[in-house]
C-alpha cells in the first residue's frame, strides 16, 4: 500500500504479467484487504502484499474470501511465510505439474 497507487499505477504494473492465469486489482477502499486479513487471521487489519495460491476449483461465493491452500507475505506476521520467491515458485510448478 503506497500513498502513490492509482488505478493507472495498477494498470501499468497488470500490463507486465506475463501469465493470463495472474490477475491483479485494485481496490482503492482496500475492502478486499480487510476481508482477506479476517480470512488469513493476521495481526495487521489489512492483507498487502500476499501471494495466494488457490486450486482452479476454488469458489468464491461466501462473505469472506476463501482460505487459501498455500500463501506468503510481506508483513509483519507469521515468520514461516515470510515470502520466499524460490519456495514460492516450487509450490506453483508443484501444482501445476499436478494438475497436467
Amino acid at each position: 500500500m503506497l500513498a502513490t497507487e492509482s488505478m493507472e499505477a495498477a494498470n501499468e504494473r497488470e500490463a507486465g504479467f506475463s501469465d493470463s492465469r495472474v490477475r491483479q486489482f485494485w481496490d482503492p477502499d482496500r475492502i478486499f484487504g480487510k476481508l482477506l486479513s479476517q480470512t488469513l487471521n493476521l495481526k495487521a487489519s489489512i492483507a498487502w502484499d500476499v501471494y495466494l495460491i488457490y486450486p482452479s476449483n476454488t469458489v468464491w461465493d461466501a462473505g469472506l474470501p476463501p482460505t487459501p491452500i498455500f500463501w506468503m507475505h510481506q508483513l509483519d506476521e507469521e515468520p514461516t511465510l515470510v515470502l520466499d520467491p524460490a519456495w514460492l515458485k516450487h509450490i506453483v510448478q508443484a501444482m501445476i505439474e499436478k494438475s497436467s
